[in-house]
């Protein structure tokens, strides 16, 4: 062989040798790129914004995404910080999943968080960046708990106008008061009292709310102006409270009564009928009709003996420092020495209106009463 002929050889081999080379590093530097580009493409796909979500929600950080600006609420009645505890205690311990909306669109990719399988929030993705290939990135938008935590239901919440009600830490106000068709707010007179409202120093009335947009059993209480405790009755979606009954008044009532229940029933058996206007209250309505009712239904001359039976005084209602109702019931039975007469209950089942005037209480109104026969009273003869 030629020395022409083997270094011909040689510098093939060479430059196929370089050729190779060259082609490795094309190679490698393309696999490089390629490696790089599905990496930067998979850190493009929504399902990777969607990651950071995930964590946050299965370790229970999810304040690490949620914040006050990214929250979509109507509600009047939750702050952030209520979300994230609610949205806590919701997937506390149970296994987070993230599954695509069917509102989820190309441009705006929507996702439901789901705890137990239970749907907890929607959560949004928009585009925070761009990667090195010009790709979009996505990460977090907006989260809407509404849809699943709020209810549709409506609550009425009924109290003595003044009565501070609370709804899940938030104080009422007046925009929550319930309106009627003319778009008056919903303020009641007490129908028991409107016969004496004009000696009262107080008239109370009931205020009625109306609430919605709340989550499943919502925390209501009510307190008064000088922050006492006032006890709520709920049936299903409606609360209301009652007025308070002021001990010290019921005590000064209390007394009054047996003395007031004698007058009154000897009233109306003609015995001693004048007696019963030192406890009615002067000039009022009621005196005047008391004094004008048929009495001496029979001769008081025929009476053996008149006895007082199950006289009880109970259900007290306070409506104002000089303003109390009580539930009073008596029996008294009358009998007679004259076969033309029968044993008569002049019994009563009735609301009694009491005023305090000038330091001293009277009985002001008698609204609702029911007659009382002989088997109320327990008499068979």
């Amino acid at each position: 062989m030629s020395r022409d002929n083997y270094g011909k050889k040689s510098f093939f081999k060479i430059g196929l040798l370089i050729y190779f080379l060259i082609g490795c590093i094309g190679i490698f530097f393309f696999l490089r790129w390629f490696n790089g580009y599905l990496v930067a493409y998979e850190s493009a796909l929504p399902a990777t914004g969607i990651a950071e979500i995930r964590t946050a929600f299965e370790t229970g950080a999810i304040e690490t995404v949620m914040s006050g600006e990214n929250l979509v609420t109507n509600s009047a009645y939750y702050t952030i910080f209520d979300y994230e505890a609610h949205i806590k205690e919701l997937i506390v311990g149970k296994e987070v999943t993230i599954e695509e909306s069917s509102l989820s669109s190309a441009e705006v990719p929507r996702y439901v968080i789901k705890a137990a399988g239970e749907p907890v929030v929607d959560v949004t993705l928009k585009v925070v960046g761009q990667n090195e290939y010009n790709m979009d990135i996505w990460g977090c938008d907006k989260f809407y708990p509404d849809e699943y935590l709020t209810s549709n239901e409506v609550y009425t919440i009924t109290v003595p106008t003044g009565t501070i009600v609370n709804v899940s830490g938030r104080d009422l106000g007046p925009s929550d008061i319930m309106k009627d068709e003319n778009g008056a707010d919903v303020v009641k007179g007490i129908d028991i009292i409107k016969n004496v409202t004009q000696y009262m120093t107080y008239v109370p009335t009931f205020t009625t709310y109306q609430v919605g947009g709340l989550w499943a059993n919502p925390v209501v209480s009510a307190r008064t102006a000088d922050g006492k405790n006032v006890e709520l009755t709920c049936e299903g979606y409606d609360y209301s409270a009652s007025l308070q009954t002021d001990a010290d008044v019921v005590a000064e009532i209390s007394e009054l009564i047996p003395a007031i229940v004698d007058a009154y029933g000897k009233h109306f058996i003609g015995v001693n009928s004048s007696a019963v206007y030192d406890y009615l209250l002067p000039n009022s309505e009621y005196r005047s009709s008391l004094s004008t009712a048929m009495i001496n239904f029979y001769p008081t001359s025929h009476i053996t003996s008149y006895n007082y039976y199950n006289v009880s005084a109970d259900n007290f209602v306070t409506y104002s420092d000089n303003c109390v109702s009580a539930n009073i019931v008596f029996d008294l039975v009358v009998k007679f020495n004259s076969t033309a007469y029968q044993t008569k209950n002049e019994g009563s089942d009735a609301v009694w209106i009491f005023i305090k005037q000038d330091g001293k209480w009277y009985l002001a109104d008698v609204p609702r009463q029911e007659p009382r026969s002989l088997e109320d009273a327990g008499v068979t003869d």
